[in-house]
């Protein structure tokens, strides 16, 4: 093997798949999850640290989002807004993970595109929070709902009729 001298050891992004991992367990047990749930995460968190390339990551924030999802009911709640970073730092790393082979070295600048991805979407996530904050939590008045379907009608039949002139 060949020393590339520059960068630092791949050998850290397991270790990073497995803290986010925890921390998604984590939340879980603060949600109030069942122990089989948890236990069920905590496997799929173990097998993403361990074999990046399997599909243990996806499984994780899908187990992570129902239960989020059928435990609450406010969308907006804390242990949501935590497991889109926690999420996002399991999917990176693993994908990191999968394709670095073993032994490898990172250059710190190989990382800078996608942790500007992550950044950009972790921007419009919560931006798009942000504006869901604002928005009323009661019944839309039905006059509003009607005007918003009458929109979304003409829209359509606006691309229709700019479709066709072409």
């Amino acid at each position: 093997m060949t020393d590339v001298g520059a960068g630092i050891s791949a050998r850290w992004l397991p270790v990073a798949v497995a803290l986010a991992g925890a921390g998604v367990v984590a939340d879980l047990w603060w949600q109030g999850a069942a122990v089989g749930l948890l236990v069920v995460a905590g496997a799929l968190a173990a097998a993403a640290a361990l074999v990046p390339a399997s599909p243990a990551p996806l499984l994780l924030l899908l187990v992570a989002a129902a239960v989020t999802t059928a435990l609450g009911d406010d969308p907006l709640r804390p242990a949501v807004l935590v497991l889109v970073p926690l999420g996002h730092a399991v999917h990176l790393g693993a994908a990191l993970g999968a394709l670095l082979p073993r032994g490898a070295r990172l250059h710190p600048a190989a990382l800078g595109p996608p942790l500007r991805r992550a950044a950009a979407v972790q921007v419009g996530v919560f931006a798009a929070v942000g504006v869901l904050a604002l928005l009323p939590a009661g019944r839309t008045p039905p006059v509003l709902e009607v005007a918003a379907l009458l929109s979304v009608a003409g829209v359509a039949v606006l691309v229709l009729v700019l479709d066709r002139s072409r």
